[in-house]
Protein backbone atom coordinates (compact mmCIF):
# COMPACT_ATOMS: atom_id res chain seq x y z
CA UNK A 1 0.00 0.00 0.00
CA UNK A 2 1.40 3.22 -0.88
CA UNK A 3 -0.96 6.57 0.11
CA UNK A 4 -0.28 9.79 -0.56
CA UNK A 5 -2.26 12.67 1.71
CA UNK A 6 -2.24 16.05 2.92
CA UNK A 7 -2.33 16.51 6.58
CA UNK A 8 -3.85 19.42 7.72
CA UNK A 9 -1.69 21.15 11.25
CA UNK A 10 -3.72 23.15 13.62
CA UNK A 11 -1.46 25.06 16.03
CA UNK A 12 -3.79 24.40 19.33
CA UNK A 13 -4.44 20.61 18.40
CA UNK A 14 -0.48 20.60 17.41
CA UNK A 15 0.89 22.28 20.69
CA UNK A 16 -2.44 19.49 23.15
CA UNK A 17 -0.86 16.92 20.77
CA UNK A 18 3.32 17.53 21.59
CA UNK A 19 2.26 18.56 25.46
CA UNK A 20 0.74 15.25 25.87
CA UNK A 21 3.79 13.44 24.28
CA UNK A 22 5.83 15.01 26.53
CA UNK A 23 4.30 14.05 29.98
CA UNK A 24 3.81 10.77 28.72
CA UNK A 25 7.01 10.15 27.58
CA UNK A 26 8.74 11.85 30.98
CA UNK A 27 5.97 8.96 32.84
CA UNK A 28 6.84 6.15 30.66
CA UNK A 29 9.83 6.55 28.70
CA UNK A 30 11.95 8.42 31.10
CA UNK A 31 10.59 7.73 34.48
CA UNK A 32 14.05 6.71 35.78
CA UNK A 33 15.85 9.70 34.95
CA UNK A 34 12.53 12.49 35.06
CA UNK A 35 12.21 10.81 38.99
CA UNK A 36 15.78 9.17 40.26
CA UNK A 37 18.10 12.57 39.37
CA UNK A 38 16.32 15.12 41.25
CA UNK A 39 16.17 12.37 44.47
CA UNK A 40 19.55 11.56 43.60
CA UNK A 41 20.18 15.35 44.22
CA UNK A 42 17.78 15.94 46.93
CA UNK A 43 20.55 13.20 48.75
CA UNK A 44 23.50 14.96 48.01
CA UNK A 45 21.82 17.67 49.57
CA UNK A 46 20.67 16.36 52.40
CA UNK A 47 23.82 13.87 53.50
CA UNK A 48 25.98 17.19 52.69
CA UNK A 49 24.21 19.18 55.25
CA UNK A 50 24.06 16.46 57.72
CA UNK A 51 27.60 15.68 57.38
CA UNK A 52 28.83 19.25 57.39
CA UNK A 53 30.16 19.48 53.42
CA UNK A 54 31.94 22.72 52.37
CA UNK A 55 28.89 24.77 51.55
CA UNK A 56 30.28 24.90 47.55
CA UNK A 57 29.41 21.01 47.51
CA UNK A 58 25.89 21.43 49.30
CA UNK A 59 25.68 24.47 46.65
CA UNK A 60 26.75 22.85 43.51
CA UNK A 61 23.93 19.89 44.55
CA UNK A 62 21.40 22.66 44.92
CA UNK A 63 21.59 24.35 41.80
CA UNK A 64 21.69 20.77 40.07
CA UNK A 65 18.72 20.33 41.91
CA UNK A 66 16.56 23.35 41.29
CA UNK A 67 17.82 22.62 37.55
CA UNK A 68 16.34 19.15 37.29
CA UNK A 69 13.29 20.12 38.69
CA UNK A 70 13.07 23.30 36.31
CA UNK A 71 14.06 21.69 33.10
CA UNK A 72 10.98 19.37 32.55
CA UNK A 73 8.92 22.44 33.35
CA UNK A 74 10.89 24.40 30.83
CA UNK A 75 10.20 22.11 28.33
CA UNK A 76 6.84 21.77 29.44
CA UNK A 77 6.24 25.14 28.17
CA UNK A 78 8.54 25.44 25.70
CA UNK A 79 7.85 22.04 23.08
CA UNK A 80 3.92 23.08 22.52
CA UNK A 81 5.46 26.62 21.62
CA UNK A 82 7.75 25.19 19.34
CA UNK A 83 4.92 22.76 17.57
CA UNK A 84 2.37 25.91 17.43
CA UNK A 85 4.69 27.66 15.30
CA UNK A 86 5.57 24.84 13.37
CA UNK A 87 1.93 24.04 12.74
CA UNK A 88 1.40 28.67 11.64
CA UNK A 89 4.56 28.32 9.65
CA UNK A 90 4.16 24.34 7.65
CA UNK A 91 0.03 24.17 8.25
CA UNK A 92 -0.11 21.68 5.62
CA UNK A 93 2.27 18.97 5.20
CA UNK A 94 2.19 16.10 2.53
CA UNK A 95 2.70 12.29 4.13
CA UNK A 96 3.18 9.29 2.23
CA UNK A 97 2.45 6.00 3.63
CA UNK A 98 4.85 2.97 1.83
CA UNK A 99 5.36 -0.45 2.76
CA UNK A 100 9.03 0.54 3.88
CA UNK A 101 7.83 3.54 6.58
CA UNK A 102 6.33 6.88 6.76
CA UNK A 103 7.37 10.77 4.72
CA UNK A 104 6.42 13.58 5.59
CA UNK A 105 7.30 16.71 3.52
CA UNK A 106 5.73 19.74 1.69
CA UNK A 107 6.08 22.54 -0.50
CA UNK A 108 8.53 24.88 1.95
CA UNK A 109 9.51 22.02 3.88
CA UNK A 110 12.28 18.93 3.18
CA UNK A 111 10.74 15.52 3.54
CA UNK A 112 11.66 13.29 5.97
CA UNK A 113 11.46 9.53 6.20
CA UNK A 114 11.23 7.17 9.13
CA UNK A 115 11.21 3.55 8.27
CA UNK A 116 8.66 1.19 9.98
CA UNK A 117 11.16 -0.25 12.69
CA UNK A 118 12.61 2.85 13.97
CA UNK A 119 9.17 3.26 15.31
CA UNK A 120 9.24 2.15 19.31
CA UNK A 121 5.28 3.43 20.17
CA UNK A 122 1.77 4.34 18.32
CA UNK A 123 0.11 6.38 20.63
CA UNK A 124 -3.12 8.12 20.39
CA UNK A 125 -4.31 11.32 21.85
CA UNK A 126 -7.65 13.20 20.92
CA UNK A 127 -6.73 15.06 17.67
CA UNK A 128 -3.35 13.36 16.81
CA UNK A 129 -1.40 9.70 15.92
CA UNK A 130 1.62 9.91 17.62
CA UNK A 131 4.53 7.75 15.88
CA UNK A 132 6.89 7.34 18.99
CA UNK A 133 10.71 7.32 17.82
CA UNK A 134 12.32 7.65 20.83
CA UNK A 135 12.25 9.24 24.62
CA UNK A 136 12.37 12.87 23.00
CA UNK A 137 11.13 12.11 19.36
CA UNK A 138 7.93 11.44 17.98
CA UNK A 139 5.80 12.14 14.53
CA UNK A 140 2.39 13.85 15.06
CA UNK A 141 -0.39 13.15 12.22
CA UNK A 142 -4.06 14.61 12.59
CA UNK A 143 -6.58 11.97 12.71
CA UNK A 144 -8.94 14.09 10.72
CA UNK A 145 -6.15 13.48 8.23
CA UNK A 146 -5.71 10.09 8.07
CA UNK A 147 -7.62 8.67 4.99
CA UNK A 148 -10.01 5.42 5.43
CA UNK A 149 -7.87 2.08 6.53
CA UNK A 150 -4.40 4.36 7.36
CA UNK A 151 -4.77 4.38 11.08
CA UNK A 152 -4.64 0.31 10.75
CA UNK A 153 -1.76 0.61 7.87
CA UNK A 154 0.05 2.48 10.35
CA UNK A 155 -0.62 0.08 13.37
CA UNK A 156 0.20 -2.87 11.39
CA UNK A 157 2.96 -2.11 9.89
CA UNK A 158 4.75 -1.08 12.87
CA UNK A 159 3.25 -4.19 14.73
CA UNK A 160 4.67 -6.24 11.88
CA UNK A 161 8.55 -4.57 12.52
CA UNK A 162 8.37 -5.07 16.41
CA UNK A 163 7.85 -8.96 15.88
CA UNK A 164 10.71 -8.49 13.29
CA UNK A 165 9.28 -8.81 10.21
CA UNK A 166 9.17 -5.55 8.02
CA UNK A 167 5.94 -5.32 5.57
Amino acid sequence: MIQTFDAIYDPEEAARAERTFYVRSLLELRRASTLGTPITFLAFVVGGLLLDAPIWFVALFALWLALSLLGPLFFYVARPIAARRHALAHPVRQIKLTQEGIEVGGVDLRSAKVEWRRVKHVWETGDYLLLVLGKFVSVGIPKRSLPEGADAFVRASVKECRRGRPR
